[in-house]
Protein backbone atom coordinates (compact mmCIF):
# COMPACT_ATOMS: atom_id res chain seq x y z
CA UNK A 1 0.00 0.00 0.00
CA UNK A 2 2.85 2.32 0.88
CA UNK A 3 4.57 1.74 -2.45
CA UNK A 4 1.36 2.09 -4.40
CA UNK A 5 0.76 5.63 -3.02
CA UNK A 6 4.33 6.84 -2.95
CA UNK A 7 5.34 6.09 -6.52
CA UNK A 8 2.61 8.22 -8.25
CA UNK A 9 3.26 11.02 -5.78
CA UNK A 10 6.98 10.92 -6.48
CA UNK A 11 6.36 10.96 -10.21
CA UNK A 12 4.08 14.01 -9.81
CA UNK A 13 6.75 15.88 -7.87
CA UNK A 14 9.31 14.95 -10.50
CA UNK A 15 7.14 16.29 -13.32
CA UNK A 16 6.51 19.52 -11.42
CA UNK A 17 10.21 19.99 -10.82
CA UNK A 18 11.09 19.41 -14.48
CA UNK A 19 8.41 21.86 -15.69
CA UNK A 20 9.48 24.51 -13.17
CA UNK A 21 13.12 24.05 -14.12
CA UNK A 22 12.32 24.38 -17.86
CA UNK A 23 10.29 27.55 -17.30
CA UNK A 24 13.08 29.09 -15.23
CA UNK A 25 15.68 28.29 -17.90
CA UNK A 26 13.43 29.77 -20.62
CA UNK A 27 12.87 32.99 -18.66
CA UNK A 28 16.61 33.35 -18.05
CA UNK A 29 17.30 32.83 -21.76
CA UNK A 30 14.72 35.39 -22.82
CA UNK A 31 16.07 37.91 -20.28
CA UNK A 32 19.61 37.34 -21.46
CA UNK A 33 18.68 37.50 -25.19
CA UNK A 34 15.38 39.39 -25.61
CA UNK A 35 15.78 39.82 -29.39
CA UNK A 36 15.64 36.07 -29.83
CA UNK A 37 12.06 35.89 -28.64
CA UNK A 38 10.42 39.27 -29.12
CA UNK A 39 10.95 42.83 -30.25
CA UNK A 40 13.01 45.24 -28.19
CA UNK A 41 10.64 48.04 -27.23
CA UNK A 42 12.08 51.31 -25.93
CA UNK A 43 10.46 53.38 -23.18
CA UNK A 44 8.85 55.68 -25.78
CA UNK A 45 7.24 52.74 -27.60
CA UNK A 46 9.66 52.60 -30.52
CA UNK A 47 11.03 49.34 -31.87
CA UNK A 48 14.75 48.69 -32.03
CA UNK A 49 15.44 47.29 -35.50
CA UNK A 50 18.88 46.01 -36.45
CA UNK A 51 18.10 44.06 -39.64
CA UNK A 52 16.02 44.64 -42.78
CA UNK A 53 15.26 41.55 -44.86
CA UNK A 54 13.69 41.89 -48.32
CA UNK A 55 12.37 38.96 -50.35
CA UNK A 56 10.42 38.64 -53.58
CA UNK A 57 12.18 41.34 -55.60
CA UNK A 58 13.22 40.31 -59.10
CA UNK A 59 14.26 43.41 -61.04
CA UNK A 60 13.74 45.96 -58.27
CA UNK A 61 16.93 46.83 -56.38
CA UNK A 62 16.80 46.30 -52.62
CA UNK A 63 18.18 49.83 -52.22
CA UNK A 64 15.01 51.18 -53.86
CA UNK A 65 13.01 49.78 -50.92
CA UNK A 66 15.63 50.51 -48.25
CA UNK A 67 15.72 54.19 -49.22
CA UNK A 68 12.00 54.49 -48.43
CA UNK A 69 12.75 54.17 -44.71
CA UNK A 70 13.04 57.39 -42.68
CA UNK A 71 16.53 56.34 -41.55
CA UNK A 72 18.96 53.52 -42.20
CA UNK A 73 19.01 50.42 -39.98
CA UNK A 74 20.08 49.76 -37.29
CA UNK A 75 17.79 52.35 -35.71
CA UNK A 76 14.61 52.76 -33.72
CA UNK A 77 11.25 53.04 -35.52
CA UNK A 78 7.73 53.71 -34.37
CA UNK A 79 4.78 51.58 -35.43
CA UNK A 80 3.44 54.58 -37.36
CA UNK A 81 6.70 54.81 -39.32
CA UNK A 82 6.61 51.14 -40.23
CA UNK A 83 3.00 51.48 -41.40
CA UNK A 84 4.05 54.45 -43.54
CA UNK A 85 7.00 52.45 -44.88
CA UNK A 86 4.57 49.76 -46.07
CA UNK A 87 2.27 52.37 -47.65
CA UNK A 88 5.16 53.86 -49.62
CA UNK A 89 6.19 50.45 -50.93
CA UNK A 90 2.60 49.83 -52.09
CA UNK A 91 2.33 53.26 -53.69
CA UNK A 92 5.29 52.55 -55.96
CA UNK A 93 2.75 50.41 -57.87
CA UNK A 94 5.46 47.86 -58.62
CA UNK A 95 4.05 45.02 -56.47
CA UNK A 96 0.66 43.34 -56.22
CA UNK A 97 1.43 41.94 -52.76
CA UNK A 98 3.29 43.74 -49.96
CA UNK A 99 3.87 42.55 -46.40
CA UNK A 100 5.94 44.38 -43.77
CA UNK A 101 6.43 42.67 -40.39
CA UNK A 102 8.62 43.52 -37.41
CA UNK A 103 9.75 40.74 -35.12
CA UNK A 104 12.80 39.96 -33.04
CA UNK A 105 14.62 43.14 -34.06
CA UNK A 106 14.12 42.44 -37.78
CA UNK A 107 11.82 44.07 -40.32
CA UNK A 108 10.86 41.55 -43.00
CA UNK A 109 9.56 42.88 -46.31
CA UNK A 110 7.91 40.38 -48.63
CA UNK A 111 6.70 41.50 -52.06
CA UNK A 112 5.39 40.00 -55.27
CA UNK A 113 6.76 41.97 -58.19
CA UNK A 114 4.77 42.99 -61.25
CA UNK A 115 5.87 42.91 -64.87
CA UNK A 116 6.61 46.61 -65.33
CA UNK A 117 7.02 47.11 -69.10
CA UNK A 118 3.49 48.03 -70.17
CA UNK A 119 1.75 49.34 -73.28
CA UNK A 120 -0.34 52.50 -73.37
CA UNK A 121 -3.56 51.99 -75.34
CA UNK A 122 -6.89 53.81 -75.29
CA UNK A 123 -9.79 54.56 -77.58
CA UNK A 124 -12.76 56.88 -77.18
CA UNK A 125 -15.49 57.26 -79.75
CA UNK A 126 -16.46 60.76 -80.94
CA UNK A 127 -19.30 62.53 -82.68
CA UNK A 128 -17.43 61.86 -85.94
CA UNK A 129 -14.42 59.85 -87.07
CA UNK A 130 -12.34 63.05 -86.90
CA UNK A 131 -13.27 63.50 -83.26
CA UNK A 132 -12.26 60.10 -81.91
CA UNK A 133 -9.37 59.81 -79.47
CA UNK A 134 -6.75 57.07 -79.71
CA UNK A 135 -3.46 56.59 -77.87
CA UNK A 136 -0.61 54.10 -78.25
CA UNK A 137 2.66 54.01 -76.36
CA UNK A 138 5.01 52.11 -74.09
CA UNK A 139 6.06 52.71 -70.46
CA UNK A 140 8.70 51.10 -68.27
CA UNK A 141 7.70 51.73 -64.65
CA UNK A 142 10.87 50.36 -63.03
CA UNK A 143 13.86 51.56 -65.02
CA UNK A 144 17.04 49.83 -63.76
CA UNK A 145 15.09 48.58 -60.72
CA UNK A 146 14.80 52.08 -59.21
CA UNK A 147 11.08 52.78 -59.58
CA UNK A 148 11.87 55.39 -62.23
CA UNK A 149 9.34 55.67 -65.03
CA UNK A 150 10.31 56.25 -68.66
CA UNK A 151 7.82 56.29 -71.50
CA UNK A 152 6.52 57.70 -74.71
CA UNK A 153 3.16 57.82 -76.45
CA UNK A 154 1.52 58.91 -79.67
CA UNK A 155 -1.98 60.29 -79.38
CA UNK A 156 -4.56 61.39 -81.93
CA UNK A 157 -6.73 63.88 -80.10
CA UNK A 158 -8.45 67.20 -80.78
CA UNK A 159 -8.19 66.42 -84.49
CA UNK A 160 -4.40 66.27 -84.52
CA UNK A 161 -1.29 64.23 -83.63
CA UNK A 162 0.36 64.59 -80.24
CA UNK A 163 3.66 63.11 -79.03
CA UNK A 164 4.87 62.94 -75.41
CA UNK A 165 8.16 61.64 -74.00
CA UNK A 166 9.06 61.59 -70.30
CA UNK A 167 11.28 60.22 -67.56
CA UNK A 168 10.23 60.53 -63.92
CA UNK A 169 11.69 59.45 -60.57
CA UNK A 170 9.26 58.26 -57.89
CA UNK A 171 8.53 60.80 -55.15
CA UNK A 172 8.35 58.56 -52.03
CA UNK A 173 11.97 58.76 -50.90
CA UNK A 174 12.13 60.88 -47.72
CA UNK A 175 15.52 62.51 -48.36
CA UNK A 176 15.67 63.06 -52.15
CA UNK A 177 14.46 65.67 -54.60
CA UNK A 178 12.75 63.59 -57.28
CA UNK A 179 13.08 64.88 -60.84
CA UNK A 180 10.88 64.63 -63.93
CA UNK A 181 11.61 65.77 -67.50
CA UNK A 182 8.95 65.85 -70.20
CA UNK A 183 8.88 66.93 -73.84
CA UNK A 184 5.78 67.26 -76.01
CA UNK A 185 4.61 68.20 -79.49
CA UNK A 186 0.91 68.93 -80.00
CA UNK A 187 -1.23 69.74 -83.02
CA UNK A 188 -4.77 70.60 -81.89
CA UNK A 189 -7.82 71.55 -83.88
CA UNK A 190 -9.57 74.34 -81.95
CA UNK A 191 -13.37 74.23 -82.33
CA UNK A 192 -16.44 75.54 -80.52
CA UNK A 193 -19.85 74.04 -79.83
CA UNK A 194 -21.83 77.00 -81.21
CA UNK A 195 -19.53 78.51 -83.87
CA UNK A 196 -18.06 77.61 -87.25
CA UNK A 197 -14.72 79.25 -86.37
CA UNK A 198 -11.73 76.89 -86.33
CA UNK A 199 -7.94 77.01 -86.36
CA UNK A 200 -4.99 74.74 -85.67
CA UNK A 201 -2.81 75.34 -82.62
CA UNK A 202 0.75 73.97 -82.74
CA UNK A 203 2.76 73.68 -79.53
CA UNK A 204 6.22 72.30 -78.85
CA UNK A 205 7.85 72.52 -75.45
CA UNK A 206 8.93 70.84 -72.28
CA UNK A 207 8.74 70.68 -68.50
CA UNK A 208 11.25 70.18 -65.71
CA UNK A 209 9.80 69.19 -62.34
CA UNK A 210 11.30 68.91 -58.88
CA UNK A 211 9.39 67.02 -56.19
CA UNK A 212 10.46 67.77 -52.63
CA UNK A 213 11.67 65.10 -50.20
CA UNK A 214 8.65 63.28 -48.79
CA UNK A 215 9.57 63.42 -45.12
CA UNK A 216 8.04 61.13 -42.51
CA UNK A 217 5.81 62.70 -39.90
CA UNK A 218 3.64 64.69 -42.31
CA UNK A 219 1.55 63.82 -45.38
CA UNK A 220 2.42 67.22 -46.91
CA UNK A 221 4.24 67.06 -50.24
CA UNK A 222 5.40 69.90 -52.45
CA UNK A 223 6.81 70.28 -55.95
CA UNK A 224 7.54 72.90 -58.57
CA UNK A 225 7.51 72.74 -62.37
CA UNK A 226 9.24 75.03 -64.88
CA UNK A 227 7.39 74.97 -68.20
CA UNK A 228 8.01 76.54 -71.60
CA UNK A 229 6.45 76.09 -75.04
CA UNK A 230 6.19 77.80 -78.41
CA UNK A 231 2.69 78.33 -79.79
CA UNK A 232 1.74 78.95 -83.43
CA UNK A 233 -1.71 79.41 -85.01
CA UNK A 234 -2.44 78.09 -88.52
CA UNK A 235 -5.37 77.40 -90.88
CA UNK A 236 -7.83 79.82 -89.32
CA UNK A 237 -11.40 79.97 -90.60
CA UNK A 238 -14.17 82.33 -89.53
CA UNK A 239 -14.40 86.06 -89.04
CA UNK A 240 -12.81 86.48 -85.62
CA UNK A 241 -9.40 87.98 -84.90
CA UNK A 242 -6.45 85.63 -85.29
CA UNK A 243 -4.96 84.59 -81.91
CA UNK A 244 -1.36 85.65 -81.38
CA UNK A 245 1.74 83.49 -81.73
CA UNK A 246 4.30 83.49 -78.94
CA UNK A 247 6.17 81.73 -76.18
CA UNK A 248 4.81 80.68 -72.80
CA UNK A 249 6.98 80.57 -69.68
CA UNK A 250 5.64 79.55 -66.30
CA UNK A 251 6.64 78.37 -62.86
CA UNK A 252 4.13 75.96 -61.32
CA UNK A 253 4.11 75.22 -57.58
CA UNK A 254 1.96 72.41 -56.19
CA UNK A 255 1.22 71.15 -52.69
CA UNK A 256 -0.32 67.76 -51.92
CA UNK A 257 -1.79 66.25 -48.75
CA UNK A 258 -1.25 62.54 -49.32
CA UNK A 259 -3.07 59.91 -47.24
CA UNK A 260 -3.82 57.68 -50.22
CA UNK A 261 -3.17 53.91 -50.17
CA UNK A 262 -2.84 52.54 -53.67
CA UNK A 263 -4.25 49.08 -54.44
CA UNK A 264 -5.11 47.26 -57.68
CA UNK A 265 -8.66 46.46 -56.57
CA UNK A 266 -9.57 48.34 -53.39
CA UNK A 267 -7.69 51.64 -52.88
CA UNK A 268 -8.28 53.53 -49.65
CA UNK A 269 -7.53 56.88 -48.07
CA UNK A 270 -7.48 60.25 -49.78
CA UNK A 271 -5.22 62.73 -51.54
CA UNK A 272 -5.73 66.48 -52.05
CA UNK A 273 -3.62 68.65 -54.34
CA UNK A 274 -3.56 72.40 -55.01
CA UNK A 275 -1.73 73.47 -58.15
CA UNK A 276 -1.10 77.08 -59.16
CA UNK A 277 0.19 77.92 -62.64
CA UNK A 278 1.34 81.52 -62.89
CA UNK A 279 2.76 82.24 -66.34
CA UNK A 280 3.20 84.77 -69.12
CA UNK A 281 2.69 84.60 -72.87
CA UNK A 282 5.50 86.46 -74.60
CA UNK A 283 4.58 87.85 -77.99
CA UNK A 284 1.05 88.82 -77.04
CA UNK A 285 2.45 90.08 -73.69
CA UNK A 286 -0.49 88.65 -71.79
CA UNK A 287 -0.73 86.70 -68.52
CA UNK A 288 -1.61 83.02 -68.62
CA UNK A 289 -2.49 81.97 -65.10
CA UNK A 290 -4.21 78.79 -63.99
CA UNK A 291 -5.32 77.12 -60.77
CA UNK A 292 -6.44 73.57 -60.05
CA UNK A 293 -7.75 71.76 -56.97
CA UNK A 294 -8.00 67.96 -57.01
CA UNK A 295 -9.40 65.43 -54.54
CA UNK A 296 -9.18 61.64 -54.79
CA UNK A 297 -10.58 59.15 -52.29
CA UNK A 298 -11.19 55.44 -52.00
CA UNK A 299 -13.86 54.28 -49.54
CA UNK A 300 -13.73 50.49 -49.05
CA UNK A 301 -17.21 49.04 -48.49
CA UNK A 302 -16.24 45.35 -48.42
CA UNK A 303 -13.07 43.32 -48.99
CA UNK A 304 -13.52 43.54 -52.79
CA UNK A 305 -15.81 46.58 -53.09
CA UNK A 306 -14.85 50.25 -53.10
CA UNK A 307 -16.50 53.61 -53.78
CA UNK A 308 -14.08 55.86 -55.69
CA UNK A 309 -14.43 59.65 -55.73
CA UNK A 310 -12.46 61.95 -58.02
CA UNK A 311 -13.16 65.71 -57.92
CA UNK A 312 -11.55 68.55 -59.88
CA UNK A 313 -12.11 72.32 -59.83
CA UNK A 314 -10.01 74.55 -62.10
CA UNK A 315 -9.96 77.95 -63.79
CA UNK A 316 -7.76 80.11 -66.03
CA UNK A 317 -6.99 83.83 -66.32
CA UNK A 318 -5.86 84.55 -69.86
CA UNK A 319 -7.10 87.97 -71.07
CA UNK A 320 -9.69 86.35 -73.33
CA UNK A 321 -7.53 84.04 -75.48
CA UNK A 322 -9.30 80.69 -76.00
CA UNK A 323 -5.97 79.14 -77.02
CA UNK A 324 -5.25 79.11 -73.30
CA UNK A 325 -8.31 77.41 -71.89
CA UNK A 326 -9.48 74.27 -70.19
CA UNK A 327 -10.98 71.31 -72.06
CA UNK A 328 -13.75 69.18 -70.66
CA UNK A 329 -15.07 66.06 -72.32
CA UNK A 330 -14.78 62.29 -72.28
CA UNK A 331 -10.99 62.14 -72.05
CA UNK A 332 -11.00 63.93 -68.69
CA UNK A 333 -14.25 65.04 -67.16
CA UNK A 334 -17.62 63.60 -68.14
CA UNK A 335 -17.80 60.48 -70.28
CA UNK A 336 -20.10 61.08 -73.25
CA UNK A 337 -19.47 64.84 -73.40
CA UNK A 338 -18.02 65.66 -76.83
CA UNK A 339 -14.32 66.45 -76.68
CA UNK A 340 -12.84 69.45 -78.54
CA UNK A 341 -16.05 71.50 -78.39
CA UNK A 342 -15.97 73.07 -74.93
CA UNK A 343 -13.04 75.43 -74.38
CA UNK A 344 -13.72 76.71 -70.88
CA UNK A 345 -12.58 79.43 -68.52
CA UNK A 346 -13.66 77.48 -65.43
CA UNK A 347 -14.96 73.99 -64.79
CA UNK A 348 -15.63 71.50 -62.06
CA UNK A 349 -16.56 67.83 -62.18
CA UNK A 350 -16.86 64.76 -60.00
CA UNK A 351 -16.42 61.13 -61.06
CA UNK A 352 -18.13 58.52 -58.87
CA UNK A 353 -17.43 54.82 -59.39
CA UNK A 354 -18.73 51.85 -57.43
CA UNK A 355 -16.26 49.03 -58.14
CA UNK A 356 -16.72 45.38 -57.17
CA UNK A 357 -14.09 42.78 -58.05
CA UNK A 358 -14.13 39.00 -58.24
CA UNK A 359 -10.90 37.00 -58.06
CA UNK A 360 -11.13 34.62 -61.02
CA UNK A 361 -7.61 33.17 -60.86
CA UNK A 362 -4.33 33.83 -59.05
CA UNK A 363 -3.31 37.41 -59.94
CA UNK A 364 -6.39 37.86 -62.17
CA UNK A 365 -9.59 39.72 -61.26
CA UNK A 366 -12.80 40.74 -62.98
CA UNK A 367 -14.24 44.07 -61.84
CA UNK A 368 -17.68 45.48 -62.54
CA UNK A 369 -18.28 49.23 -62.27
CA UNK A 370 -21.30 51.50 -61.99
CA UNK A 371 -20.51 55.17 -62.45
CA UNK A 372 -21.84 58.68 -62.76
CA UNK A 373 -19.92 61.80 -63.82
CA UNK A 374 -21.30 65.21 -62.83
CA UNK A 375 -19.92 68.56 -63.92
CA UNK A 376 -20.42 72.24 -64.71
CA UNK A 377 -18.36 74.52 -66.95
CA UNK A 378 -18.18 78.07 -68.32
CA UNK A 379 -17.20 77.99 -72.02
CA UNK A 380 -15.38 80.58 -74.11
CA UNK A 381 -16.56 81.92 -77.46
CA UNK A 382 -14.08 82.07 -80.35
CA UNK A 383 -13.43 85.74 -79.43
CA UNK A 384 -12.58 84.75 -75.86
CA UNK A 385 -15.80 86.02 -74.27
CA UNK A 386 -17.34 84.07 -71.41
CA UNK A 387 -20.67 82.30 -71.76
CA UNK A 388 -23.14 81.15 -69.12
CA UNK A 389 -22.39 78.07 -67.04
CA UNK A 390 -23.56 74.71 -68.43
CA UNK A 391 -24.36 71.64 -66.33
CA UNK A 392 -23.62 68.07 -67.43
CA UNK A 393 -24.31 64.59 -66.05
CA UNK A 394 -24.12 60.99 -67.20
CA UNK A 395 -24.73 57.46 -65.97
CA UNK A 396 -22.91 54.36 -67.09
CA UNK A 397 -21.44 50.96 -66.44
CA UNK A 398 -18.23 49.21 -67.29
CA UNK A 399 -16.10 46.16 -66.80
CA UNK A 400 -12.39 45.74 -66.14
CA UNK A 401 -10.20 42.68 -66.61
CA UNK A 402 -7.33 43.21 -64.18
CA UNK A 403 -4.09 41.18 -64.38
CA UNK A 404 -2.52 42.29 -61.11
CA UNK A 405 0.90 41.07 -62.20
CA UNK A 406 1.10 43.95 -64.73
CA UNK A 407 2.01 47.45 -63.59
CA UNK A 408 -0.82 49.97 -64.09
CA UNK A 409 -2.35 47.88 -66.87
CA UNK A 410 -5.82 46.42 -67.31
CA UNK A 411 -8.57 46.21 -69.91
CA UNK A 412 -11.34 48.74 -69.35
CA UNK A 413 -14.57 49.00 -71.36
CA UNK A 414 -17.09 51.67 -70.34
CA UNK A 415 -20.49 52.52 -71.77
CA UNK A 416 -21.81 55.98 -70.83
CA UNK A 417 -25.14 57.64 -71.51
CA UNK A 418 -24.92 61.42 -71.34
CA UNK A 419 -28.14 62.97 -69.99
CA UNK A 420 -27.22 66.69 -70.15
CA UNK A 421 -26.59 69.11 -71.76
CA UNK A 422 -27.79 66.92 -74.66
CA UNK A 423 -28.25 63.16 -74.99
CA UNK A 424 -25.26 61.23 -76.29
CA UNK A 425 -23.81 57.75 -75.88
CA UNK A 426 -20.19 56.69 -75.73
CA UNK A 427 -18.03 53.59 -75.70
CA UNK A 428 -14.59 54.03 -74.19
CA UNK A 429 -11.82 51.43 -74.17
CA UNK A 430 -8.58 51.82 -72.25
CA UNK A 431 -5.89 49.92 -70.41
CA UNK A 432 -5.93 52.02 -67.24
CA UNK A 433 -8.68 53.05 -64.84
CA UNK A 434 -10.52 56.23 -65.85
CA UNK A 435 -8.95 57.86 -62.76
Amino acid sequence: MFCAHFIPHARSLSRRFIVSWAIAITIQAVMAHPAAATETVADDGTLSIHTLKISGVVHTKEETIRHLLPRAVPAEFSRVELDEFERRIRNLSLFDRVSVKAQAGTVTVEVQEKFTLSPVLSFTSGTSVKDLNATAGLVEYNLSGTGTQIGGQFNYSQRGPNVDLWISEHAYQPDRWAKEVKGSYNVNGIRFADSAATWTRNRIGGEFELKGPFAYGSPLRYEVVAKIYRELVQDQTGTGARPSDGYYVGLIPEVTWDRYHWHDLVPSGYRMALELRPGYFLGANKPRHEGRLRYLQGVPLAPMTVLMINSVAEAVNNSGNPNHSLLIGSIAGVRGLSDNLYRTKAQTYMNLELRHAIQVAPRWALQGVLFSDIGAFQPFTEEGREREWIGTVNVGAGIRVIPTFLANTLLRVDFAQLLAPSPNSLIQVGITQYF
